[in-house]
């Protein structure tokens, strides 16, 4: 029989076992939220921790607490779009409800046939029925 056993079951209970496993380096933030809680919060060591965290107590924005040893992101520019995600460029998207998108495919008309059609076919079930 293997020494590791790999596999799961309802419950989310690993089978696999962690012995000699080789964990990522780890750094503890600390976040204060508008109520004055502190929020302790652990992200990778070489991540840079957001500015704003939500406290879990009182779901209120949290801010970060910066020391020394805090790595802080660099001030984006403004034009300048987050890493990780295009820019967005042209119109802005306007959403559209089902009606308006039906009628963009359809003509009034051919939906008022498509109408007749379905009342017949529903009609006659009725009269069969």
């Amino acid at each position: 029989m293997p020494d590791n056993l790999r596999g799961s079951r309802m419950g989310t209970t690993s089978l696999e076992s962690v012995r000699g496993a080789v964990l990522a380096e780890a750094a503890t933030h600390t976040y204060i939220c508008e109520t004055d809680h502190e929020v302790q919060v652990t992200f990778a060591a070489d991540a840079i921790p957001p500015a704003t965290w939500t406290c879990p107590r009182h779901g209120r924005p949290a801010a970060l607490v910066v020391t020394a040893d805090t790595p802080v992101a660099e001030p984006a520019d403004e034009d300048e779009a987050p890493r990780g995600r295009a820019r967005k460029t042209g119109p802005p998207r306007v959403s559209k409800t089902p009606w308006e998108m039906l009628l963009e495919r359809r003509e009034i008309t051919d939906l008022d046939e498509l109408l007749a059609e379905r009342l017949e076919v529903l009609k006659a079930r009725r009269t069969r029925a």
